[in-house]
């Protein structure tokens, strides 16, 4: 008999953040390709998208001083409503690409008025 356990959630990517009761980290491209800019972090799985995109914007761009509501997220090239997700609610994988874009002439805001 195996000493491998049966139990699918103990083993693979972020199995031991799962025994020790955290999210599982993934590691997550953030990229604006408009700027031709990455950045490779390691979040856990229940980051927001906001928090993902202002933390992405503050590495790529090494400053705090842009507001991130001048941007938006795009994941599997559709943007992406409700930046309130998760990481892991939205379905990303580890080694996935989340994109920054900003606002700007070819990319404008949703009207809400």
């Amino acid at each position: 008999m195996s000493d491998t356990p049966s139990d699918p959630t103990t083993r693979g990517p972020g199995s031991r953040a799962r025994q020790a009761g955290r999210a599982p980290q993934l590691t997550v491209r953030l990229i604006m390709p408009d700027r031709w800019l990455e950045h490779v972090a390691e979040l856990p799985a229940t980051t927001t998208l906001a928090e993902a995109k202002r933390l992405g914007l503050q590495a790529m761009l090494l400053r705090d001083t842009d507001d991130p509501d001048d941007f938006y997220v795009e994941y599997a090239e559709k943007r992406v409503p409700e930046e309130s997700m998760t990481l892991a609610e939205l379905g990303v994988q580890s080694r996935e690409v989340v994109s920054i874009r900003a606002y700007d002439l070819g990319h404008y805001p949703r009207f809400e008025g």
